[in-house]
């Protein structure tokens, strides 16, 4: 069966020395109710968080981290014993696990996978820290929602018991009755479930809740709560209310039902988002930023309204352990006697009260401690300082954040007006921090102060990508409207008796589709380079030294450089060859290859294997190597992909996956990616996760040293079906020494001369025998490939390729993904569509159309050759009898080329994991 992202990180990308360690994450799920624990007791003074894939135990006196790490997805559920030694922890996605840590050693004591097919709704666990209780999350397909008891200290991984929640109301959040865990309570938003476990498993009843009973509106339920020793229960709803839930004594209602008798209302006209129970007291925070006390007779007590924190949706108290520290902490208290607490709010802020506060007479020393400060809104812009330990983020709450992160505290903070960013960069030198927003505008800022230079609005629609050249003369950005905008740094109007300030030149719709990436360079005349890449195929070289205000943005070349795939990401490298320096851009596309571009000739050097370890890559950067290290030292890329995984790959770029490695970092989208002046830290953006991972870097980790025992070639064999003793290898051989034996004439009598080598005329024919149907196109590129090979050591261009280099050639070309059906699905669409040719649309082409498509559109076939193809396909040589008259995909594919129903995206899981292994 094919391995898991799971499988991934705990196997192979994990060497012994962790070449990414995450170490600090600024951020957590603010979102998810419940998920701020306090864990504070006699021995520590730490509190813990959900952070993205992340549990965070965070000592708030010594400020530090410890990372509970394990989770491929986004953590959806936690809860903490009522001692504080065990941590639970639960995710929703593919292959969900639930994880128990213990809290002091912050290692995992036991892991369930798989606990729902989904992932886990919310959990809870009971009093004396031995069972725990889960609701599964929705998993679509009609499938019912389950609740599972688990007696996690038992052996094996199953659950004690579970039931269907069969109420017609999915249940939101559940818990154990605080003095007895075999009764429990769960609520939607319309129904309150009471659970009960007996000798055959879990029993439920659900009372009808109705609007008359009441006299007045029930708001939805948000989180319900058994009173212990009352018998009785309370739910919040969104109105601020309570619903009070109490056995009744009927000859028709089982003594052990309870009905709802009362609405109390708690908080006036704001959502009552969490309960909790305090000995005596009823506890409750809601949606007004206000925590409450209650007696169990709903009067209140004491109340903390000045914390002006945000919307609470998490609530958690300190241990109350017995003993002289205790009493000593609760005899300064004043009239509230209880331990100290912790709010998490969904402004991201995570607040430290005390009881001591209730009798405080100034305001702000009402407001409590702010413990955390997180991300209110989903971070798309990062930026990393030049040559201080700084990093800038914006996003869609609409501020724009300074960190050092050495210091792991936030330096300056703007807000703009109805502004939400998009995109981030800092300047060569650190001068200047430049913005882009949602709405196409531009802030060019102090890169120290976060003071405004200049503003431009550049486009009409998302600032996408900002950068700079390295001697700070030009600035660009991409914007979704696929424009690119050029500007320099100059005199106003070319007049150099004024001062020089960031002139807008112009900008080019260089591209007909998005674009994924904008870079700038170096030429090898010294000079700023600048390239795009789209999802249009080409890369776009822009003529700085030739734009200018009135002759706007003028294009070097645009050259398609992929007729499959799809360019993601892009960078520059400088690297020494027989003549000097010279510069390639590396292009990263979506079947997991990179493509190799060398500005000079405008061609397609090389295409290597790609990492296939997390899907497309679509940010990439050089690493710097640390200060003091040897010219020798090897070279880094670190790279991310679109969703979880961070990785590096080793220069020089060869295809080998040894030299690759990745990891999970991120439970979803990584939204940008920076590497610190130092080359120690890799700086993460989680998008929607709310989360900036700090993460070490540690390259000796994947380094692979020269083996004398191993051949170059040997990573590459193993890539190959049956391994390098395989008999795929075999038939390569075989293959190999045919085509020795077909460049010197097969009828020759003279004595064979078997050299080792082939021709590169035979090339393209070894590469179909081996199952590889190269397009013209890709043939090109192999054979100018091949052809250069040697030509930067030596200056000497080849004619003939030997076995091992044909071996690495081959690995690296082929494609990753395997052609299915919708492949062939999509082409009919595309070709089918009605401004192609009058196309009749919807995937069907009549013969005559897809005659003429086979034709004349692309690398066309003559009407000798298609039919040459027919015949080794069917037997048919007959285009007219081989096509249906009226056809689509499905009849092309079975009918023509013989395709089983196998789907192509087997074949690249398939890949994927080999390719990793």
């Amino acid at each position: 069966p094919a391995r898991t992202m799971a499988d991934f990180e705990s196997s192979q990308m994990q060497p012994e020395v962790e070449a990414l360690a995450l170490r600090w994450v600024f951020g957590f799920n603010k979102d998810v109710a419940g998920g701020v624990h306090s864990l504070i007791d006699e021995y520590r003074t730490a509190i813990f968080y959900i952070a993205s894939n992340n549990g965070v135990i965070y000592d708030t006196v010594n400020k530090t981290q410890k990372l509970l790490q394990g989770h491929a997805n986004l953590i959806s559920a936690c809860c903490v014993s009522e001692d504080k030694r065990w941590i639970v922890t639960a995710d929703v996605g593919p292959d969900p696990m639930l994880v128990v840590w213990d809290s002091y050693s912050a290692l995992a004591a036991k892991t369930i996978a798989r606990p729902h097919l989904a992932g886990v709704q919310a959990m809870d666990i009971s009093a004396d820290g031995k069972q725990i209780v889960t609701l599964s999350r929705e998993a679509g397909g009609g499938e019912p929602q389950v609740i599972s008891v688990w007696h996690w200290l038992a052996e094996g991984d199953g659950a004690a018991m579970s039931a269907e929640v069969a109420v017609g109301d999915f249940q939101k959040t559940v818990r154990f009755a605080p003095d007895d865990a075999s009764e429990l309570i769960s609520n939607g938003d319309k129904r309150v479930v009471f659970w009960s476990v007996d000798e055959e498993g879990l029993q439920f009843y659900s009372p009808p809740v109705a609007q008359r009973d009441f006299k007045q509106p029930v708001g939805d339920f948000t989180v319900s709560l058994a009173l212990p020793g009352t018998g009785r229960a309370i739910s919040a709803t969104t109105d601020g209310d309570v619903v009070v839930w109490d056995r009744v004594v009927l000859p028709e209602v089982n003594s052990s039902d309870r009905r709802a008798v009362k609405v109390v209302r708690m908080h006036p006209n704001s959502s009552l988002n969490y309960l909790a129970v305090l000995g005596q007291f009823i506890v409750t925070a809601g949606a007004d930023g206000h925590v409450r006390f209650f007696d169990f007779d709903f009067r209140v007590v004491a109340w903390f309204e000045d914390l002006d924190a945000g919307p609470i949706v998490s609530l958690s108290f300190a241990r109350a352990t017995p003993g002289v520290a205790y009493a000593q902490r609760t005899a300064k208290a004043g009239t509230l006697k209880c331990p100290d607490f912790v709010v998490g709010t969904l402004n991201a802020l995570i607040i430290g009260c005390s009881a001591s506060m209730f009798d405080e007479l100034e305001e702000s020393a009402r407001r409590g401690t702010l413990l955390v400060q997180g991300n209110d809104a989903p971070v798309h812009g990062l930026a990393l300082h030049p040559s201080l330990p700084r990093f800038a983020i914006c996003g869609y709450s609409g501020t724009l954040q300074l960190w050092d992160y050495d210091e792991r505290k936030i330096l300056l903070m703007r807000l703009f007006d109805r502004l939400l960013g998009s995109a981030l960069a800092f300047d060569s030198k650190g001068k200047y921090l430049a913005a882009g927003f949602t709405n196409g505008s531009l802030r060019v800022l102090n890169g120290m102060t976060l003071e405004e230079v200049t503003s431009f609005r550049v486009s009409k629609d998302m600032v996408t990508k900002i950068g700079f050249s390295h001697d700070l003369s030009y600035m660009a950005t991409a914007d979704l409207d696929r424009c690119v905008a050029v500007f320099k740094w100059a005199p106003k109007d070319d007049d150099e008796s004024k001062p020089k300030e960031w002139v807008f030149l112009g900008k080019h719709n260089a591209h007909y589709k998005p674009i994924a990436d904008i870079k700038f360079g170096v030429g090898t005349d010294g000079l700023p380079e600048l390239v795009s890449i789209g999802a249009d195929r080409h890369i776009v070289m822009y003529d700085l030294a030739r734009s200018s205000v009135t002759g706007g943005i003028v294009l070097k070349s645009s050259v398609r450089i992929e007729q499959l795939g799809v360019p993601t990401a892009c960078m520059w490298h400088q690297h020494g060859g027989v003549s000097g320096l010279d510069s390639t851009v590396i292009v990263a596309t979506d079947q997991l290859k990179f493509r190799l571009f060398e500005p000079k000739t405008k061609a397609v050097r090389s295409t290597l294997l790609a990492p296939a370890h997390g899907g497309a890559i679509t940010s990439l950067a050089l690493v710097p190597t640390e200060p003091g290290a040897p010219e020798s030292a090897p070279r880094f890329i670190a790279y991310t992909t679109k969703e979880k995984v961070a990785g590096l790959v080793q220069l020089p770029l060869d295809g080998s996956p040894q030299r690759t490695m990745g990891a999970i970092l991120h439970a979803g989208q990584i939204s940008a990616m920076g590497v610190s002046w130092d080359g120690r830290w890799l700086i993460s953006a989680g998008g929607a996760d709310l989360c900036v991972h700090m993460t070490k870097l540690q390259p000796e980790g994947l380094h692979v040293p020269e083996n004398p025992g191993t051949l170059a070639v040997d990573p590459f064999m193993e890539l190959l079906e049956g391994g390098a003793d395989g008999a795929f290898v075999q038939e390569i051989v075989d293959y190999f020494y045919y085509a020795q034996l077909r460049s010197q004439g097969e009828d020759s009598k003279l004595p064979r001369q078997i050299s080792g080598a082939v021709p590169l005329t035979e090339l393209a024919n070894l590469m179909r025998a081996l199952g590889y149907y190269p397009s013209e196109k890709d043939v090109e590129y192999m054979l100018h490939e091949a052809t250069f090979a040697t030509f930067r050591e030596t200056g000497e261009l080849t004619d003939q390729i030997g076995f091992d280099d044909f071996i690495r050639l081959y690995v690296n070309h082929r494609p990753v993904f395997g052609v299915g059906k919708e492949h062939i699905e999509q082409g009919f669409r595309m070709l089918s569509m009605p401004d192609n040719d009058g196309g009749q649309g919807e995937g069907i082409l009549s013969r005559e159309e897809l005659l003429n498509a086979l034709e004349n559109h692309g690398e066309s076939l003559s009407r000798e050759d298609l039919e040459q193809c027919l015949k080794a396909l069917t037997g048919k040589g007959d285009a007219d009898e081989t096509f249906p008259e009226v056809g689509g995909a499905a009849e092309f594919a079975e009918g023509v080329l013989g395709f089983e129903d196998v789907r192509a995206d087997d074949a690249a899981v398939n890949f994927s994991v080999q390719a990793g292994a």
